[in-house]
C-alpha cells in the first residue's frame, strides 16, 4: 500500500508540470472557485489524486467530492437541481442523457469537441454522450458484458476452452446440465432464458439484437423498428429482433434439447457463485461479488460469443460518465476540470486506485494485455449502445418480452410487436 502511494504523489507531481506546459486547466489567478462534484461508486480516495493533480495546477480552484448512494441518487440530484442546490458535476448512467440532456451543460468547443473525442475514446461515448454534435460528460472508466465461466465446470464435461461463438454455447450447453429425477436443475449449463432471475438480460437480449444487426430506431429516433424484417444474403426475409428474442429465451423452454433454466433457479449470480451454473454474462464489477461470495471459486472471463461468421465484433457497454449541471455557476471551470482529469496524463493516475477499462483509446492499448481487465479492455474497443428515451422504461419493456414468451407463451413475434408499440407510447408521451 505504501509503495502504492509514493506512486501515486510521483505521478501527481509528473503530470502537474506536464499538465501546466501543455496548458490544461484554467489560468491560476483570478478569484477562489469551489466546485462541487456528485460521484457514485467511487469514494474520496479513488479520485483525490485526479483532484489534488488539478487544484496543484489550478491553485485558485478547489473541488469539493461528495460520494453518494446509487439506490438515491437521481432521485436526490432531481431533487437538489429543483431546488437550485445542486452540484456542479454530477456522475450520469451512459443511458440517462435522453432524460437529462436539459439539465446539464455540453462542453465548450474550445474545450472538447467531436474531432477530439473520435480521436482520443472509444467509439460508444458518441452514441451515448453526445446530441446534436455536442458533448455532454465524459467518464473515468468503462464497463461491457463479458462471459465468466467455471474452470472446473468446463474441464469435467471435457470442454476446454470457452465458447467463442454462440453455436460451440448452444454445443456444450447439453454436456454441463443436470436435471434431478423432478426435473429441477441441479446444475445449469449456462444462465440465459428468463427475465427475472438472470443479472442484467434487458443488457444480453439488446447485445444479441445488436450482433445481429436488429435495428433497433429509425434514424431521426421518432419510432422502434427492434420488429422490422430485413432480407438476408440469400434473399430470405426475417426479423432479427425476433430471432434475438427466440435465440435467448429457448434456454428456458423444456421443449428444447437446450433447456438449462428457468424461473425456479437461483439468481443467476448466486447459481454462479455456488456453482449451480457453469457459465453467466456480467460486467468487471462481478469480480469483486465473487471475492465475497465465493472466494475459493475456480472461474475465467472470456470475450463474449459472437456470430459465426460475424465481419465485425459487437459487444455491450455500461458505465457512468461526468457531467456538468446547468445551473453550474462555472461551467467553463468544471468543463476544463473534467478535460484535465481525463486527459492521457492525468487518468493514469486514477488506475493506480482503481482496476477499470479507460475509456482513452491510448490507455487502453496498454491494458489489453492485464491479465484481470484485458478482456474488458479489449471488448470495450467494439462495445456498443443504443438510444433510450427512458432507460428504466426500455429495460422493463425488454424483461416483459422475456416473460411474454417464457411465463406466457406468447409467441416472440408478438412479444416483439407488443414491445415495439409500448416503446412508442413512451416516445409520445416524452
Amino acid at each position: 500500500m505504501r509503495k502504492i502511494k509514493i506512486k501515486i504523489i510521483l505521478t501527481i507531481l509528473a503530470v502537474v508540470f506536464t499538465a501546466q506546459a501543455c496548458g490544461l486547466g484554467p489560468k491560476d489567478t483570478g478569484p477562489k472557485v469551489e466546485l462541487v462534484w456528485w460521484k457514485v461508486f467511487d469514494d474520496d480516495r479513488q479520485v483525490r489524486s485526479l483532484i489534488e493533480a488539478f487544484e496543484k495546477a489550478n491553485p485558485n480552484v478547489s473541488v469539493r467530492f461528495v460520494q453518494k448512494n446509487i439506490e438515491t441518487f437521481e432521485d436526490e440530484l432531481i431533487d437538489a437541481l429543483a431546488a437550485g442546490q445542486g452540484p456542479d458535476i454530477f456522475s450520469v448512467h451512459n443511458d440517462w442523457l435522453p432524460k437529462h440532456r436539459d439539465k446539464m451543460t455540453p462542453a465548450p468547443a474550445t474545450i472538447l469537441g467531436l474531432r477530439e473525442l473520435r480521436q482520443d475514446f472509444i467509439e460508444v461515448l458518441e452514441t451515448d454522450l453526445v446530441s446534436g454534435d455536442q458533448i455532454y460528460a465524459l467518464p473515468l472508466s468503462v464497463d461491457v458484458l463479458a462471459l465468466y465461466y467455471n474452470k472446473d465446470l468446463l474441464r469435467s464435461a471435457g470442454i476446454a476452452l470457452p465458447p467463442s461463438s454462440w453455436q460451440e454455447l448452444v454445443n456444450i450447453v447439453p454436456r454441463l446440465t443436470r436435471l434431478d429425477s423432478l426435473g429441477n436443475f441441479q446444475r445449469s449449463g449456462v444462465a440465459l432464458g428468463t427475465a427475472d432471475n438472470i443479472n442484467r438480460a434487458a443488457d444480453i437480449l439488446s447485445l444479441m439484437m445488436l450482433q445481429n444487426g436488429t435495428p433497433i430506431f429509425g434514424k431521426d429516433r421518432r419510432g422502434a423498428e427492434f420488429d422490422k424484417d430485413v432480407r438476408d444474403a440469400n434473399g430470405d426475409v426475417y426479423s432479427p429482433g425476433v430471432r434475438a428474442l427466440e435465440f435467448y429465451t429457448q434456454f428456458a423452454q423444456p421443449s428444447k434439447t437446450i433447456y438449462t433454466w428457468n424461473a425456479r433457479n437461483n439468481n443467476s449470480i448466486d447459481a454462479f457463485a455456488s456453482g449451480q451454473a457453469a457459465m453467466i454474462f456480467s460486467y468487471s464489477y462481478l469480480a469483486e461479488t465473487l471475492r465475497e461470495k465465493a472466494p475459493f471459486l475456480n472461474y475465467g472471463v472470456a470475450r463474449v460469443p459472437q456470430l459465426n461468421g460475424a465481419n465485425l465484433r459487437v459487444n455491450f457497454a455500461n458505465y457512468w460518465a461526468e457531467g456538468v449541471s446547468k445551473q453550474s455557476k462555472n461551467p467553463q471551470i468544471a468543463w476544463q476540470f473534467l478535460k484535465f482529469i481525463t486527459s492521457r496524463e492525468i487518468l493514469p493516475a486514477y488506475y493506480e486506485g482503481v482496476k477499470q477499462v479507460s475509456p482513452r483509446l491510448d490507455i487502453i492499448e496498454d491494458q489489453i494485455a492485464d491479465p484481470e481487465i484485458g478482456v474488458f479492455a479489449e471488448n470495450a474497443l467494439t462495445a456498443k449502445s443504443f438510444y433510450k428515451p427512458d432507460n428504466d422504461a426500455v429495460e422493463n419493456i425488454f424483461l416483459q418480452m422475456i416473460n411474454d414468451v417464457v411465463l406466457r407463451h406468447i409467441s416472440a413475434d408478438d412479444a416483439i410487436g407488443a414491445g415495439v408499440q409500448k416503446v412508442n407510447l413512451l416516445l409520445r408521451n416524452l
